[in-house]
């Protein structure tokens, strides 16, 4: 849900023209941006058996870091020519990874083998 709610901050942050509005909406999407984080952390951990967990949590890690660099090097490119485009990009992604997390089984309660 977090995802959710920071890609239709982001895509308000495109259609807003006052410079207030721009800063809540920034505000607003680093606050909701980090609880969805937080919450893929946590859960990306729940998912593997406790055999697992520190392969799994290290190769998600680094993929999440390799991303970084990816979408910064990316995006700083797109901003010579227009900011539409990476504002829309992380909007894109965003409802996709929103949507995907919605997706993930529920594992309370169950014991992982």
């Amino acid at each position: 849900g977090s995802m959710l709610i920071s890609a239709g901050c982001s895509f308000f942050l495109f259609l807003s023209f006052s410079q207030s509005a721009i800063i809540a909406l920034q505000c607003m999407f680093c606050a909701v941006s980090a609880a969805a984080w937080n919450g893929i952390e946590v859960v990306t951990v729940e998912l593997y058996p406790t055999s697992k967990r520190a392969t799994a949590f290290g190769v998600l890690n680094a993929l999440c870091k390799l991303a970084a660099i990816l979408g910064s090097s990316i995006f700083a490119s797109f901003v010579g020519i227009t900011k539409a485009i990476p504002i829309l990009l992380s909007f894109t992604a965003l409802v996709c990874g929103g949507l995907v997390a919605l997706r993930l089984p529920d594992t309370r309660q169950k014991i992982l083998q």
